[in-house]
């Protein structure tokens, strides 16, 4: 048991409803009606924007603050952004407000109802809310993140500059220029970055795309497991993603039929939309069962934008991201069409038919020298017989279609490798080519030495790369 905590500690609601919205046809999204409607929302000339305001237990009427944004006039509206704080909580408070109490299919229609020019007013005037708002086109969010992210940088440094900085000014700079060097960085991913979310309160957090997710065939979700934050990961968690965006371009062209009649595009999502946890809090899910709703909503605003023309999606989950995968996907919130396990220390459901995904499309992998994979501390292993999920090959060897040497993937942060087999397999079960892959019909269980240098399993350690 001891080694087993050394090894885990070292390594790695919303309403549904009917609202009329002007120009979108009325229509049921679900058994709830909201209480109030978007179309009802009309603000007084004197307070505009009552209704975005939370209370003190952080909750607004969603429906009614779309709509006053719908109908203020612009200086209320340009008086409403000035009073938030890009470095504080209140724009992430407002952004999650509305989508806790909204769905992200009725945002979507709500800014498709918007004229041209409120969109742009609303985009430019509170681009921390829109950056973060679930059913708004990522297009759109990337510009608004962008210029929200530029505020915060403006802010933070005119506060260090004077007397009048904060405790965590200092970590929140640092936090927000590695966001900033995530977006400019081109170590891999052939394909635009985008900003989808940002949250400028330290620990933060933050997605980034490698790839167009308004018009990609297939889009991969990589979730992040224990002690990556935004300031020491999401640089390397970026390269990660334009790893996989690199290699299922490649598969793409090879594999014809994998997604459409030509080669299929792609997007990878850099997703670090939830705090993971650290030695202080390991071994609770308390943080699996918060990022898992965020993980619900970032899917759910896929969907949503997505919806005349989906996408296929793949979420990819490494570790505790794995334990939060599972509690997202027995939601019953969101479905899937593939999902990805890797080095998983335990899944919240006894099988993979309890998951929202798609026919049998669930995969997990264990390195043989993993000792977090089989270890089963949140839950039945997926890696197990009776879990049902496809066991991933990861030693190495040649690949059975274009002959390259693949590289085995062993240990706890090898799997997202460049180069491994299991990279490999990944980014075909993305492109919906999971017969490809090959599966490993080894007994599964913890493995790895009696002994194993810890130092090769912490997930914060950053990837070599050329």
């Amino acid at each position: 048991m001891l080694f087993l905590a050394a090894a885990i500690l070292s390594a790695s609601v919303h309403l549904s409803g009917v609202i009329e919205v002007p120009g979108v046809p009325v229509e049921a999204t679900g058994s709830t009606v909201l209480t109030s409607e978007i179309a009802d929302s009309r603000p007084a000339a004197d307070d505009a924007l009552t209704a975005c305001s939370v209370d003190a237990d952080g909750a607004l009427d969603g429906a009614r603050c779309l709509g006053q944004l719908t109908r203020a006039s612009s200086a209320s509206i340009a008086a409403f952004g000035a009073g938030l704080d890009p470095t504080g909580g209140d724009v992430g408070v407002v952004s999650a407000a509305v989508t806790a109490d909204v769905d992200a299919d009725i945002v979507a229609d709500w800014w498709g109802s918007l004229d041209r020019s409120r969109q742009r007013e609303l985009a430019a005037t509170v681009p921390g809310l829109v950056g973060n708002l679930e059913g708004v086109p990522y297009g759109v969010r990337d510009h608004a993140n962008r210029a929200f992210l530029s505020e915060a940088i403006e802010a933070v440094d005119a506060r260090l500059a004077s007397d009048r900085a904060q405790p965590d000014d200092v970590g929140r700079a640092a936090m927000l220029r590695a966001v900033g060097e995530a977006l400019d960085d081109r170590t891999s991913g052939a394909a635009e970055r985008r900003l989808l979310a940002l949250d400028t309160v330290v620990p933060g957090r933050a997605a980034i795309s490698i790839g167009d997710l308004d018009t990609a065939d297939d889009v991969s979700v990589l979730v992040p497991g224990m002690f990556f934050t935004v300031s020491g990961q999401i640089v390397d968690w970026s390269d990660t993603a334009g790893d996989l965006y690199d290699e299922q371009s490649t598969w793409a062209a090879l594999v014809p039929g994998a997604g459409s009649v030509d080669a299929p595009s792609t997007a990878v999502v850099a997703w670090m939309g939830y705090r993971t946890p650290d030695l202080t809090n390991v071994y609770s899910l308390d943080l699996a069962r918060t990022g898992a709703v965020h993980l619900e909503d970032a899917i759910a605003g896929l969907d949503a934008v997505r919806a005349a023309d989906p996408a296929r999606v793949t979420v990819v989950a490494h570790s505790y991201g794995s334990t939060t995968a599972t509690l997202a996907l027995s939601s019953g919130r969101v479905t899937v069409d593939s999902l990805v396990l890797l080095g998983s220390p335990g899944s919240v459901v006894d099988t993979a038919t309890q998951l929202a995904v798609h026919g049998s499309e669930v995969y997990a992998a264990a390195g043989s020298f993993d000792p977090v994979a089989g270890s089963a501390v949140f839950g039945v292993d997926p890696g197990s017989s009776a879990f049902g999920a496809v066991l991933m090959h990861t030693g190495g060897g040649a690949d059975g279609v274009t002959g390259q040497t693949l590289s085995a993937a062993l240990g706890h942060n090898d799997y997202l490798r460049a180069g491994t087999e299991s990279l490999r397999s990944i980014a075909l079960i993305g492109l919906g080519r999971g017969d490809l892959v090959a599966a490993d019909d080894r007994t599964p269980g913890p493995g790895g030495p009696e002994m194993p240098d810890i130092t090769l399993v912490r997930p914060q350690d950053l990837y070599a790369r050329d």
